[in-house]
């Protein structure tokens, strides 16, 4: 009877655990559609690819022509797509960016009335050269949907589209016209959504606030633009010697060379007419493999500072910043952009920088594109912090392709934590803290979330903070617990299992494990599945002790500053898994006589200061 009753008891509370969605092996609670990934073996319970992994891709040959003085851009494209998945695919779902500014389209941005218009008009669509008439084409929003089609597993097939737009003049919005001679144009081209073994097809619209998630590919692109305007692009370009003059091409060259930052294009080259080969349009020719998407930025009057990095024993890549010299305030971005690549590739986290230049232009926004940025002229520790935010994405999401639509905290918690980690190396004077107002005014309201809340419906004052803010600090509280050498030993590990892939949430949290050779599940419960409050308070300072309670549910380290009655002063911290058992109290005990504590850092959350200070009090 014993027996029975326990194996009645086993059965139940496996139910339970499939109810909630938790399964052998993981403590953390697993969603449905993650769940049928393990059971098909796409992906493994360690956070790895599974044995069955698979991802589709495509090949992309585009040719565009842009007009600077009305703001159209033509195109056409063809793009060889593979279906790897073990599904027939009875419809091809494309993306059209560029519909975030046609006038019906949904918005949670604003956009000027003057940017609205019809969006991506598709002339012309053929799949293996047979027309797609406009009834199998159902265009919503930025989706477009392609029906009447049968896509076998492991079939390759051909899509061609001709297409044209124009581009946003005001309303910049990641792309658009930055100046009258400079414009940053990304999301420009009809592509195939995502089709992956968590979701199927990624049908998520693409509404202004929330980002992108795209399969790895190979772009050819020729763009066409007026003999007076230089381009800068993903990928390397391919026929420099056709459009730039040889004092440049030798500025380039010596630039890679060297670890200093040089000018390669100056005002006075403008003015003398020396950057360009004489001639009334160009052609600019760029390659990029297995990247997740294409931008390109172009100028004719921009100045280009550059220098090169040695991300690898056998390889250097370009530190590029292209900006209006009106604007002083980017000089030292070049010399930024160096010296965060140089900390990816050998210190933070190790991996060297995948790609052959990463390249900052000035535009009207903070945003990342493979290989390319778009930053506003920031001042001051701005300046820095944006940079190193950017270039850091390189990293997430485009070497490590995660769905920042669905699960932006994978992407932007490490490009927030760069900032804070990176900062001490860029050998400037500002203070190491950083503004955590955010959550500290919105943790445990009635719109604070848990971090692993689909981006998606996260609003309002708690939108940074959930995806930003909190996995960021996530990431240093862990860095703090396991030192330097364990942390970015995980952090590799995780980067090496999924570089050219795409993660989930649980992959993630499963890799750290693995790589860290400890299970931090409670940690990711704790802070990445749980809505908690952070809120340490020091409840008692004896002549010598110091009590320090968890008020609020969150684990986070503590950080202790003892002044004793001789006047001396001791800083104590004890990492985040003091309260890993559950404990809501620590007592830390001295020799010397205690005159009062103060409890925090400029990294520690806290919804209430009053009670990080006290004095003993006899």
């Amino acid at each position: 009877m014993y027996i029975t009753a326990m194996f009645k008891t086993c059965l139940t509370l496996a139910f339970i655990s499939f109810l909630f969605g938790t399964i052998c092996g993981q403590s953390l609670p697993i969603a449905v559609n993650f769940q049928t990934s393990y059971q098909k073996q796409t992906r493994s319970q360690e956070g790895t690819p599974g044995k069955n992994y698979w991802q589709n891709g495509g090949k992309y040959n585009i040719r565009v022509n842009f007009n600077p003085e009305t703001r159209e851009l033509t195109g056409s494209e063809g793009i060889d797509y593979y279906n790897n998945s073990p599904d027939t695919l009875k419809k091809v779902v494309f993306k059209l960016y560029p519909n975030l500014f046609q006038a019906q389209a949904m918005r949670n941005v604003p956009i000027a009335a003057e940017d609205l218009t019809k969006g991506v008009t598709i002339q012309t669509m053929q799949l293996d050269s047979i027309n797609i008439p406009e009834k199998k084409r159902v265009i919503r929003g930025t989706n477009m949907h392609i029906t009447g089609i049968r896509i076998l597993p492991g079939q390759h097939v051909h899509f061609d589209v001709d297409f044209n737009y124009t581009l946003n003049k005001t309303s910049f919005t990641r792309t658009g016209q930055v100046d009258t001679g400079a414009f940053m144009i990304a999301y420009f081209f009809p592509r195939i959504a995502v089709y992956d073994d968590i979701d199927g097809w990624n049908e998520y619209p693409y509404v202004g606030k929330e980002e992108f998630y795209n399969d790895y590919c190979d772009f050819r692109v020729d763009i066409t633009v007026p003999g007076d305007y230089a381009v800068w692009a993903t990928g390397a370009l391919q026929n420099a010697a056709n459009v730039y003059q040889p004092v440049i091409l030798e500025r380039m060259k010596d630039a890679l060379a060297s670890d200093s930052v040089t000018d390669i294009i100056l005002s006075a080259d403008w003015n003398n007419h020396t950057v360009l080969q004489n001639a009334p349009t160009h052609h600019w020719q760029f390659e990029a493999k297995n990247v997740t998407d294409f931008a390109f930025a172009m100028s004719n009057h921009y100045v280009w500072k550059a220098s090169g990095v040695q991300v690898d024993t056998d390889r250097r890549a370009l530190a590029n910043a292209v900006y209006n010299p009106a604007h002083r305030s980017f000089e030292p971005v070049a010399g930024y952009v160096h010296k965060t690549m140089d900390v990816i590739s050998h210190k933070k986290p190790g991996v060297a920088f995948p790609y052959p230049h990463e390249t900052i232009f000035e535009g009207l926004d903070a945003m990342e594109y493979p290989m390319m940025v778009n930053n506003l002229p920031f001042e001051g520790l701005e300046a820095v912090q944006f940079t190193i935010h950017e270039v850091y994405h390189t990293l997430f999401p485009f070497y490590v392709g995660s769905n920042e639509t669905k699960y932006s905290f994978m992407d932007e918690g490490w490009a927030t934590y760069s900032e804070f980690m990176l900062l001490k190396e860029m050998g400037t004077v500002y203070k190491d803290e950083y503004d955590l107002s955010s959550i500290n005014e919105s943790a445990g309201t009635d719109i604070d979330m848990p971090v692993m809340t689909p981006t998606a419906q996260l609003y309002g004052a708690a939108r940074f903070s959930n995806k930003d803010l909190k996995p960021a600090l996530g990431f240093r509280y862990l860095q703090e617990l396991l030192g330097d050498e364990v942390f970015y030993k995980a952090v590799r590990y995780y980067i090496h299992q999924w570089n050219g892939k795409h993660p989930t949430p649980y992959d993630f949290f499963a890799c750290m494990n693995k790589g860290a050779g400890m299970n931090l599940d409670w940690f990711w419960q704790n802070w990445y599945f749980e809505k908690n409050v952070p809120d340490l308070g020091i409840e008692q300072v004896t002549a010598n002790s110091v009590v320090v309670t968890r008020v609020g549910a969150a684990m986070l380290p503590v950080h202790l500053e003892i002044t004793y009655t001789d006047g001396s002063k001791e800083w104590i911290s004890k990492a985040v898994d003091c309260w890993k058992d559950g404990k809501r109290r620590i007592t830390l005990s001295f020799r010397k006589k205690v005159a009062g504590a103060k409890l925090g850092n400029g990294y520690d959350a806290d919804v209430n200061m009053s009670n990080n200070k006290r004095l003993y009090q006899k």
